[in-house]
C-alpha cells in the first residue's frame, strides 16, 4: 500500500508505518485536519467522537464530546468542512480526495458486457436506463489511440495553438488564456503549481481524430449521424461527438448532467477514474435542480442529499456508456487520458427533453448547452415521421413513447407563434429559426406523427398478441407465461395553431397548403384515443374460475399507462408517491407473480357490494382484445366518459398546457412489454 505522505500540523520527521495516517479528524472549531495517529487516537476512539476540538480550541470551545452509540465506520459520518470548496477559500486543493475518502458509497450494481453484446438491439430491449461497462472492447468495432500516447503527442496532433478550457480543481472554476501547448507543458512538468483538469477539448476534424473511431453502438444510435442532413456537414452541425479529456492526479469534476440529456461513451486510454452516480429519478432531479441553483452549491456535497450514490471504478482499457440524465461526479486518482463523446438518440427522448427543461429553468448559459438542440429535434421528428409511415414495426416501445414526448415538445414551441401567445418577438424569432427549411409545415408534421403513433401502437399490440414484436422483454416471438393485462392509452389532441400562425413563420406558403393545414386543424379537434388491451394466457384452474364471474372494465386496470398532460406535470408529483415508487419498484416489477388467490381478492375489492355477481352464460372469450375508440369531450374541457361500465377516464387538456405526459397506476404489472413499463416507470420517478 502506498504510504500517505500528506502532513498535518502535528506530524514529525519520524513517522511510523501506520494505517492511522489514512484516518483524519477535523477540529469542529478551527477546521484544521489532523492524523488520528498524530493525535494518539485509535480507530475505535475515532468512531465514537461526536465533536472534536483540538488543544488550541479546547479552552474556548470546550472538550471533545463522544457519542453513546459508536459510528458504523470512521468514514460514513466524518465531520467535513465544505466551506473550503468556495471560490477564494482554497487552502487545501486536495480536499476533494479527502472528502471522497471519508464517505461511504453504494456498491457498483451496473452490468458488464462484452463488446459484441453491445448493440442497438440491446438498447431497444433494455431501454438503456442504467450505466454499463464494457471490459472486453475487442468487438466494439472502435479504434482508439495506444495507451502509450502522451499529452505532448496529443498537443502536436491537435495543434499547440488550439485554445483549451482548463478547470482549476480547487475552485471548480475555468481559467482563461490556455492553449493546448501550454497545457502539455503544465501536464508534463514535475512540479505542478495547481491541480488542473481538461474535460472539454473537442477534437473532431483534427489530425488526432483521424486515428479514432467511436464504438459502432454509438455510431448506430447517434442522431447527428442519422438525423442531421449530411449536406450540412462539416460546416454546420453539433460538434459534440469526440472529446479528449486529460486529468491530473486528484482532479475532480463535481456533480453534473451532460448537456441536453445526451448519453456519453467514455473510454480510458491510460490511468483510472472513479465515477459517483445518482439515478435520475424525479425526486433526485428536483434535488439536483435545487442544488445546482443554490448559492451553496460549491459547499454542499450532492451525494449527501440522496438515498444512494454509486461508486464505479474504471481502469485503462475500460469503456463506459452513461445513459440519459444520470447525475455524476468524477474523481481522478492518477493522471488519466480519456476519449469520449456525447450523443442524442431515440431510446430516452422523454428524459432528454426533461433535462433540457432543467437547463432552461436553471439558466444554463448557451455556451454549455447542446448546439442546435431544437433544430436536431425537428430533424428527428421529420425522420421518425417517415419511419412511422414506412416501417413502424421497427420502432421499440421506448422510441414510440419518446416520439409522443417529442411531438408535445415541438408543439409547445409552435404554440408560441399563436397570436394569443404571450411569447416575445425574440422568442417567436427563435422558434422560426429552429424549424429547418425542409419542414414546410410544422403543424402538419406533428399531426402526421400522431396518426403514425396510433398505427404503430396497433401494430405493437398485434405483435404482443402473436409474439412477433421486437419490443417484448423476452425477445421476438416470445410469450411470457406469467404475463398479465397490459393496457396502453394514447390520447392525441395537439393544440393546433391557426392558419395565420403558419403564415407567420412561412410567409410564402401557398393558399393550397394553408387550406390543407386548416382542414387538418379541424379534423384534430376531436379527442383521438387508442386503447390497447392484452389479456394473458391463464391456467385451466383460473379459467374455470373466470368463466363463472362477470368481468368488468375494472379487471383491466392491472397496469394502465396514459399519455396526456405535459412534461411539466411530472414535476408536481406528490412526494409520498415518489417515495413509494422509489422504494421497491424494481423488485415489484420483476418479481410479482399473479396467482388465483390474488385474482380472487382483487375481484372481491372491485365488486359492487350491493349487486352480487352472477354466473355468465356466455363468458368473454379468453383471448387478447383490441379496442379502438374515437370520442370527443362532452364539455369541451377534455373530460371523457368511459364507454364501458361507466368508469371515468383521465382528462386530456388541449392548448399550451396540454399534450403528452405519463401517468402510471401502481398496481400489478405485466411482463409482456415489461421493458416498456420499466422505462415509463423510471421516467415517472
Amino acid at each position: 500500500m502506498e504510504e500517505n505522505t500528506e502532513k498535518c500540523p502535528l506530524c514529525t520527521d519520524k513517522r511510523k508505518n501506520s494505517s492511522l495516517y489514512d484516518t483524519w479528524l477535523q477540529c469542529d472549531a478551527c477546521s484544521t485536519w489532523y492524523h488520528a495517529e498524530c493525535l494518539g487516537l485509535s480507530l475505535e476512539e475515532c468512531n465514537i467522537i461526536e465533536r472534536y476540538h483540538c488543544l488550541g480550541c479546547t479552552a474556548a470551545s470546550g472538550p471533545t464530546t463522544y457519542k453513546k452509540k459508536p459510528r458504523k465506520t470512521s468514514r460514513s459520518h466524518a465531520r467535513l468542512n465544505y466551506a473550503d470548496l468556495n471560490e477564494g477559500k482554497t487552502g487545501d486543493e486536495k480536499i476533494w480526495g479527502k472528502i471522497l475518502r471519508a464517505k461511504s458509497f453504494a456498491n457498483d450494481p451496473f452490468k458488464r458486457y462484452k463488446g459484441d453484446e453491445v448493440t442497438v438491439e440491446l438498447a431497444r430491449k433494455t431501454g438503456m436506463t442504467e450505466p454499463f461497462v464494457i471490459e472486453d472492447v475487442e468487438f466494439l468495432d472502435m479504434k482508439m489511440p495506444d495507451s502509450s500516447i502522451t499529452v505532448n503527442d496529443i498537443a502536436k496532433a491537435v495543434g499547440e495553438d488550439q485554445p483549451v478550457e482548463v478547470i482549476d480543481v480547487g475552485t471548480q472554476s475555468e481559467q482563461p488564456g490556455w492553449t493546448v501547448g501550454r497545457w502539455a507543458a503544465y501536464y508534463h512538468s514535475p512540479t505542478r503549481d495547481r491541480i488542473r483538469n481538461v474535460i472539454s477539448l473537442e477534437i473532431s476534424n483534427t489530425e488526432f481524430a483521424r486515428g479514432i473511431t467511436r464504438p459502432k453502438f454509438v455510431r448506430d444510435m447517434d442522431w447527428i449521424d442519422h438525423m442531421w442532413p449530411s449536406e450540412l456537414k462539416p460546416k454546420e452541425y453539433p460538434k459534440v461527438q469526440l472529446y479528449c479529456l486529460m486529468g491530473t492526479k486528484d482532479s475532480y469534476t463535481d456533480f453534473h448532467i451532460d448537456f441536453g440529456g445526451t448519453s456519453v461513451f467514455y473510454h480510458i486510454i491510460s490511468g483510472s477514474k472513479v465515477f459517483y452516480f445518482i439515478e435520475p429519478t424525479s425526486k433526485n432531479l428536483k434535488k439536483y435542480q435545487k442544488w445546482s441553483s443554490s448559492p451553496d452549491q460549491s459547499s454542499t456535497f450532492l451525494g449527501d442529499q440522496v438515498k444512494q450514490c454509486y461508486a464505479v471504478h474504471l481502469k485503462a482499457g475500460n469503456t463506459m456508456i452513461i445513459p440519459t440524465g444520470w447525475i455524476h461526479a468524477v474523481y481522478t486518482p492518477e493522471d488519466a487520458i480519456v476519449i469520449g463523446g456525447n450523443f442524442l438518440h431515440g431510446i430516452n427522448i422523454t428524459t432528454q427533453l426533461k433535462i433540457y427543461e432543467i437547463e432552461d429553468a436553471t439558466n444554463v448559459p448557451q455556451k454549455f448547452r447542446f448546439p442546435f438542440y431544437k433544430r436536431i429535434n425537428w430533424y428527428a421528428a421529420h425522420n421518425y415521421n417517415k419511419t412511422l409511415q414506412d416501417t413502424p414495426e421497427k420502432l421499440s416501445p421506448f422510441e414510440l413513447q419518446g416520439i409522443a414526448s417529442l411531438a408535445q415538445f415541438l408543439q409547445e414551441d409552435l404554440n408560441k407563434l399563436q397570436k394569443t401567445s404571450s411569447a416575445t418577438n425574440e422568442q417567436r424569432k427563435a422558434v422560426r429559426a429552429d424549424i429547418p427549411a425542409l419542414i414546410s409545415d410544422g403543424v402538419e408534421l406533428i399531426s402526421s406523427l400522431m396518426k403514425g403513433l396510433q398505427n404503430a401502437f396497433r401494430i405493437l399490440t398485434q405483435s404482443t398478441i402473436t409474439g412477433t414484436g421486437n419490443g417484448t422483454s423476452g425477445g421476438a416471438g416470445t410469450e411470457t407465461k406469467d404475463s398479465k393485462v397490459l393496457k396502453v392509452k394514447l390520447k392525441v389532441n395537439p393544440a393546433n395553431p391557426s392558419p395565420s400562425v403558419l403564415e407567420s413563420y412561412h410567409s410564402k406558403k401557398s393558399d393550397h397548403k394553408t387550406k390543407k393545414a386548416t382542414k387538418a386543424t379541424k379534423a384534430n379537434k376531436q379527442h383521438q384515443k387508442i386503447v390497447l388491451k392484452v389479456k394473458p394466457k391463464k391456467d385451466k384452474v383460473q379459467e374455470e374460475v373466470d368463466e363463472s364471474i362477470e368481468e368488468s372494465d375494472e379487471e383491466y386496470v392491472d397496469n394502465e399507462l396514459e399519455f396526456f398532460g405535459d412534461l411539466k406535470e411530472e414535476e408536481e408529483d406528490d412526494a409520498d408517491e415518489e417515495e413509494v415508487l422509489e422504494s421497491g419498484d424494481e423488485e415489484y416489477v420483476e418479481n410479482y407473480k399473479d396467482s388465483p388467490k390474488t385474482n380472487a381478492r382483487k375481484r372481491k375489492q372491485t365488486a359492487n357490494p350491493s349487486t352480487p355477481r352472477k354466473p355468465r352464460k356466455n363468458p368473454i372469450p379468453k383471448k387478447s382484445k383490441i379496442e379502438v375508440e374515437e370520442s370527443s369531450s362532452d364539455d369541451e374541457l377534455g373530460t371523457q366518459k368511459s364507454n364501458r361500465s361507466g368508469r371515468a377516464t383521465d382528462s386530456f387538456m388541449s392548448g399550451p398546457g396540454g399534450g403528452y405526459g405519463i401517468q402510471s397506476k401502481k398496481t400489478q404489472t405485466s411482463t409482456v412489454k415489461q421493458r416498456l413499463l420499466e422505462r415509463i416507470d423510471r421516467v415517472k420517478r
